[in-house]
């Protein structure tokens, strides 16, 4: 398994965005499974989730890593997808979307959990949506040119701190309204 796989084309992109393919890919992320087991945490038909897979392995986001008695042992390809289109095309867009979506509402939870009181629930996924995908469209060139570079997470958290800083100036705004919402205010 990879450490970090960046993703720039649009078709894989769009099989991303359905929910379940999602939670799969998340599942995955604890350890390898079969699509039984898949089926039992997801509450879904095998055939639904096998097909699924099938199209997670055709994208190379999924791999099959073993057997496990007489079913297929699956995991996913990189502990740490980078999922940004660089086609300027529209469905692209639209699974990113909804990609940022979650991952705001995830950083919600990951923040609240950690005893963040956070002012404004609405306002902070909306600006966490926004900000993510501005930060992706002015990161895009840098990251179609690092698609295929190997790198381990400590590099890729390094590149992201980089391009973090690189983008900052046009992502003051948002920057500072996090902070207020976060209560951390200067």
């Amino acid at each position: 398994m990879k450490d970090v796989l960046i993703v720039t084309d649009s078709k894989k992109i769009k099989i991303l965005a359905e929910k379940t393919r999602l939670y799969i890919l998340s599942l995955l992320r604890d350890r390898p499974m079969t699509i039984s087991e898949l089926s039992m945490l997801l509450n879904k038909d095998p055939s639904t989730i096998h097909r699924h897979i099938t199209l997670l392995k055709e994208a190379g986001f999924v791999e099959e890593i073993g057997k496990e008695g007489n079913e297929k042992l699956y995991g996913r390809s990189a502990r740490v997808f980078l999922i940004t289109p660089y086609e300027n095309d529209a469905n692209a867009w639209v699974a990113m979307e909804k990609i940022h979506t979650e991952e705001a509402i995830r950083l919600y939870e990951l923040l609240t959990e950690a005893g963040f009181k956070i002012r404004n629930k609405k306002e902070f996924i909306s600006i966490i949506k926004r900000f993510i995908s501005q930060f992706e469209t002015l990161s895009r060139d840098m990251i179609k040119k690092l698609e295929g570079v190997e790198m381990n997470r400590l590099e890729f958290i390094r590149i992201m701190a980089l391009m973090t800083l690189i983008n900052s100036p046009k992502l003051q705004e948002e920057a500072k309204k996090i902070r207020e919402l976060l209560g951390l205010e200067d």
